[in-house]
């Protein structure tokens, strides 16, 4: 952080290249976390991101838009960051710099992005039956309107079957687009050392992918579970081979190739 002191100013922006040293550092964090402490931690993330959804979801049940509503999931990323927890998604970004600038390597990448997603399925199924259990009593009254949009939004969310190879393809496509964005809130939060900075920063990027409705494979992890329960028009084999696989490949080309090298690569080279 650089400090003026004749003109009374400090400034708190971290350039690029000190981002990129910076997330390169807590790749190496991640590396030597035991497995058990990446279960742990990925299990206690969804259901975080599942809090600030179902906020939003319940917005939309009393009939406020979702690209207005969507502006309140950050809530939920936002938590999960200053708990110090794990989601795969921003993994897919901060990992790569690591095994870029040799702080790890890529069977300790493979061993983090594997365990931390095994963590998020198991914590997304758990919420997801708590959710439903609770809300219905177990299954002894029927759906609320959170619930019935939960439903909803998870058949539109298989709908590509109905588009061929196209629609498995516009499944990556839409997970592309969301972890470009989702992953910023791990590079972003880098940008700043201020608390309200960092808040600020990793609210913008997530809240316009929920807003646009992109893809998200941890947030999927729980609105699944939850809408099958609920009553959903929705196979397991539906919620994998047309959605859960081809976005966490897009998740995964989002995130490692747009932030996690082209961002990254381009300020190895110019210093900031």
């Amino acid at each position: 952080m650089a400090d003026y002191a004749n003109a009374g100013v400090v400034i708190e922006t971290v350039p690029p290249s000190e981002m990129g040293a910076a997330i390169a550092a807590d790749a190496a964090k991640k590396a030597k976390f035991g497995t058990i402490h990446l279960l742990i931690r990925g299990f206690l993330c969804t259901p975080f991101l599942a809090y600030g959804a179902c906020v939003v979801f319940a917005m939309v049940a009393a009939g406020i838009p979702l690209a207005v509503a969507g502006l309140v999931f950050p809530a939920g990323y936002v938590t999960l960051s200053f708990l110090g927890l794990e989601m795969a998604t921003g993994s897919f970004a901060t990992m790569p710099i690591g095994m870029y600038a040799g702080t790890i390597t890529p069977l300790q990448l493979i061993r983090n992005w594997a365990w931390t997603l095994g963590g998020n399925l198991i914590g997304g199924i758990f919420f997801g039956w708590l959710l439903w259990f609770s809300l219905t009593k177990g299954g002894a009254v029927p759906p609320d309107g959170m619930l019935k949009v939960i439903a909803q939004t998870a058949e539109a969310k298989v709908t590509y079957i109905h588009y061929g190879v196209i629609g498995w393809c516009a499944a990556i496509g839409k997970g592309v687009l969301c972890n470009w964005l989702v992953s910023l809130g791990s590079v972003m939060s880098k940008a700043t050392r201020s608390t309200v900075g960092r808040v600020v920063l990793m609210w913008i990027p997530i809240g316009m992918f929920f807003a646009l409705g992109f893809e998200h494979t941890v947030v999927n992890m729980w609105l699944f579970p939850t809408a099958i329960l609920s009553g959903a028009n929705v196979s397991i084999y539906e919620w994998w081979v047309w959605n859960q696989i081809p976005v966490t490949i897009g998740n995964i080309l989002g995130a490692m190739v747009l932030n996690g090298t082209l961002w990254y690569f381009t300020h190895t080279l110019q210093k900031d």
